[in-house]
């Protein structure tokens, strides 16, 4: 009875250590599981059973939400250290997806594995024997509202041989779409087959059915055979989608036109079926030097299926593949589809681009026994609408690693009736034709392209418009690596227009040469270009390391031909004429990483007129830079021979520099070094001064050297007035917004003075009727002066006021007695001026201008302005 006694006890003992370490392990399982807010009831636990009331958690890694209730999960212990599962069943519940996960964009590197077989097709020893879902809701985001589904699964393993229901009902309301339907109970999708491992190689059974619009059949096989053996057939039909179909299409924000649904009248169908053996060891090469066996494939859609983001789609796709030993001894391809109203994405539909339908073609007949290694295929692609494209080529397939492809003898083109690269930018009837070659392998690619030409009828553009565009490219090359990476450019550009115009240029034709090559990070363009006036620039852009610089010549300009400048640039001064010399220009211009330039002018020889002043051989080498919103412009030993305004002076010498920023051009600073003139046998000087144009007046002290006085006296219109000596003196000479004016100068004739003889023709009547007058007009007759000052005013209304001095004698006037003369003396500038250029031999061109500018100043005046 003892013994009885303790053997029941260390039974319960052993039992109870049991079932602890059972919920142990339970407990410790649990809290491993990638989970949070576990949450669980246990309604019984026995050695071989476990009932949970309800289990619920949230994945940490997605935003779901899992509630289950009535889970009973059993087992088995086939040996004395090893379990089983055998049951797992589920009541109902409920799986919540909150929101769906977003998209992993990391691009990291990693390397694609070979392909191969797995080596065993057992099924898990972890699986249970039956599993039992008798309800599980599904809820999910679709759209701006949710989606919820019924799912019922059955799953049965016997001798390693998997058996598998599972159906879908939609939870979310009744069926409207069924009179004889009370509830939300009628299956959607159904989903059933078989799977099991024979000689560890699979057989698998499928069979799929969504709501009565679409079927699909799948059976597929492996066995050992020599090698392995791979059958198979698949079988899809789709028909025009029902009611609930439609419902959840909207639902889930998936557009289908509704004259797409209007045409979908026929049901699609696809079949394929092969019988292929295989290789042992599995691999791309190993199947491309091994296999054997067929493949075949047909689709029809014999009326358009619309497949949403891509458009409807209709048409007839057979092909056949045979293989002996990886050589084909079969192959064919007819493909002929059409996408009626493609969706384009809005990128393309923004440029313009838009089609109704494209037509794709590709064929194949095998008669020339092509290989694995050379699959040829005839491409052809047409479309109708607002685009019309035509593509046309032979493409040869590598499909023995590492694969490749080619495209030869390629045709494209394209008419587009309004194009829109950007926004504001507009090309009108739009022709492109190109003849290229491409080829693509695993780590590489290259277009040849033998010809591009490209017709643009009309460019409009904010600033630009153009007329008769015409754009080629022959040859052109461009290579790169797969990652784009490393891109190889290499072509011979043309472009031209028959008319361009802009705001700062005239309407003209204009021409561009270009050879472009280099890669993506080092660049080089080199070019030419040029339009009708023979205005022509060569040009050098490079690109390298984010650094974009130009470099340019200007194509040396001689005026006795024109100036193309004048005839180029609407800014071009109307009163600024050129008509002998040579203009030469180069200059470099950074526009990356920071914008700045430098620019060199000669002018050799350069005669012309600026309004009413005749130049000559104007000879000077200006320096222009900008750099941080600074812009400086400089030259020395500038020299002009000649200038004629009235009177003849010359020549001039200028070195000056000029300072200013880009937002106040003309507010600058002019730092002048040296401003001298030759004029009438001594020189005008200008003292180096610094003048800040941002202020409203400037001052200029003007120095007169050595003026030949009988060379002064010449300039003037009237011969009765006649002289010699020499003349110097200084005039403060103030620049305003205007005009010029002079406060205080004075000019003296220099030692030992000179002679003076004013013998007017009314001479003897002046004096006749005023004895004083008589008496000046005897003494300078002939005066001999010692002393001869002035001082000098000028306002800027253009009078001249001189307060003259003269002291010296007359010899044939009572015996030489000294005499002293003051003089006022008051001079219309700009009527005399006028008066010698129409009296002087000066070009017809300024005479005209002249006259011009007559008629303008009595027009003003006869309306009361003060011209």
């Amino acid at each position: 009875m003892r013994w009885w006694h303790k053997t029941l006890l260390t039974s319960l003992v052993l039992m109870l250590l049991l079932l602890a370490t059972g919920y142990w392990y339970l407990q410790k399982t649990l809290a491993a599981l990638p989970v949070q807010n576990l949450h669980y009831e246990v309604k019984a636990l026995s050695l071989h059973q476990l009932q949970l009331s309800h289990v619920s958690f949230n994945i940490s890694s997605a935003d779901v939400h899992v509630q289950l209730n009535d889970v009973t999960v059993s087992w088995l212990f086939p040996g004395w250290f090893s379990l089983a599962l055998d049951h797992v069943q589920l009541g109902n519940g409920n799986i919540t997806l909150t929101t769906w996960p977003q998209a992993d964009t990391s691009t990291a590197d990693t390397a694609t594995p070979a392909f191969s077989l797995p080596e065993n097709w057992q099924l898990p020893a972890i699986l249970p024997g039956t599993v039992s879902l008798q309800q599980l809701g599904i809820h999910l985001p679709c759209g701006q509202s949710r989606c919820s589904y019924q799912l019922q699964a059955e799953l049965s393993i016997v001798q390693q041989k998997l058996q598998y229901q599972l159906t879908v009902a939609d939870a979310a309301s009744t069926d409207t779409y069924n009179a004889d339907a009370a509830n939300s109970d009628i299956t959607r999708l159904s989903l059933s087959g078989d799977y099991q491992a024979i000689q560890n190689l699979p057989l698998l059974n499928a069979q799929l059915t969504l709501d009565d619009s679409a079927w699909l059949t799948l059976s597929q096989q492996l066995s050992a055979q020599d090698g392995v053996n791979a059958s198979g057939e698949l079988k899809l039909d789709i028909a025009p989608p029902s009611p609930w179909l439609l419902q959840q299409f909207k639902l889930w924000q998936i557009e289908l036109p509704a004259d797409a649904l209007t045409q979908f009248t026929a049901p699609v169908t696809l079949q394929s079926n092969w019988q292929l053996a295989l290789p042992e060891h599995l691999s791309l090469a190993s199947l491309s030097q091994q296999a054997s066996g067929t493949w075949q494939l047909s689709a029809n859609l014999p009326t358009p299926l619309s497949l949403p983001g891509i458009g409807q789609l209709q048409g007839t796709v057979a092909a056949k593949l045979g293989l002996e030993q990886g050589e084909l001894s079969q192959y064919q391809l007819n493909s002929q589809l059409t996408l009626l109203k493609p969706q384009l994405s809005g990128d393309l539909l923004q440029l313009g681009l838009n089609a109704d339908a494209v037509h794709i073609t590709v064929n194949a007949d095998g008669k020339n026994q092509p290989q694995l290694n050379a699959l040829p295929l005839q491409i052809a692609l047409t479309s109708e609408g607002k685009t019309a494209l035509g593509l046309t080529g032979n493409a040869i397939l590598n499909l023995t690693p590492p694969m490749s492809a080619q495209l030869q003898q390629a045709r494209l083109s394209l008419k587009q009736q309004l194009f829109n690269p950007a926004p504001d930018t507009k090309l009108g009837e739009v022709q492109l034709n190109s003849e290229f070659n491409a080829y693509w392998l695993a780590d590489s690619w290259q277009l040849d392209v033998q010809q591009l030409t490209a017709d643009i009828a009309t460019l409009s553009a904010p600033s630009i418009s153009g007329r008769n565009i015409k754009l080629s490219i022959s040859p052109g090359q461009f290579s790169g690596d797969s990652r784009f990476n490393q891109v190889k450019l290499h072509s011979d550009i043309k472009l031209s227009a028959s008319e361009l115009a802009h705001p700062q240029l005239k309407p003209q034709s204009w021409q561009w040469q270009s050879k472009l090559s280099g890669e993506l990070n080092n660049l080089v363009l080199d070019g030419h270009i040029s339009n009708a006036a023979s205005l022509g620039l060569t040009h050098q852009l490079t690109y390298q390391h984010d650094k974009l610089k130009l470099n340019w010549q200007l194509d040396d300009m001689f005026l006795l031909a024109g100036n193309p400048l004048a005839a180029t640039l609407t800014a071009w001064p109307a009163l600024l004429e050129f008509n002998r010399g040579r203009i030469a220009s180069s200059g470099e211009l950074t526009l990356l990483p920071a914008v700045s330039a430098s620019a060199k002018v000669n002018f050799s020889g350069v005669s012309g007129i600026y309004d009413r002043s005749l130049f000559k051989e104007l000879t000077a080498a200006l320096q222009l830079k900008y750099q941080a919103d600074a812009v400086q412009l400089a030259t020395t030993d500038a020299t002009v021979a000649e200038i004629e305004h009235g009177v003849v002076v010359g020549p001039l010498k200028l070195n000056a520099q000029y300072n200013a920023t880009a937002d106040a051009i003309t507010a600058g600073k002019l730092d002048i070094q040296q401003l001298q003139l030759l004029a009438m046998g001594g020189q005008v000087q200008v003292e180096p001064v610094l003048l800040d144009l941002s202020l409203a007046e400037q001052q200029l002290l003007l120095q007169l050297k050595q003026i030949d006085l009988t060379q002064l006296l010449q300039q003037h219109p009237t011969t009765d007035l006649s002289g010699n000596g020499r003349i110097s003196g200084t005039i403060p000479l103030l620049l305003g917004r205007n005009g010029a004016s002079v406060k205080d100068g004075s000019i003296a004739a220099e030692s030992p003075g000179g002679k003076l003889q004013y013998r007017p023709p009314t001479a003897q009547s002046m004096a006749a009727s005023n004895q004083g007058m008589k008496v000046v007009l005897e003494a300078l007759d002939d005066f001999h002066y010692s002393v001869l000052s002035s001082n000098v005013s000028y306002d800027t209304s253009g009078k001249l006021l001189l307060g003259l001095t003269l002291k010296g004698q007359n010899p044939a006037l009572e015996a030489g007695r000294a005499i002293n003369l003051n003089i006022n003396l008051e001079e219309d500038i700009p009527a005399l001026i006028t008066s010698l250029q129409l009296s002087s031999k000066i070009s017809d061109k300024i005479k005209q201008r002249v006259q011009q500018r007559l008629q303008q100043s009595g027009a003003k005046r006869a309306n009361g302005v003060q011209p």
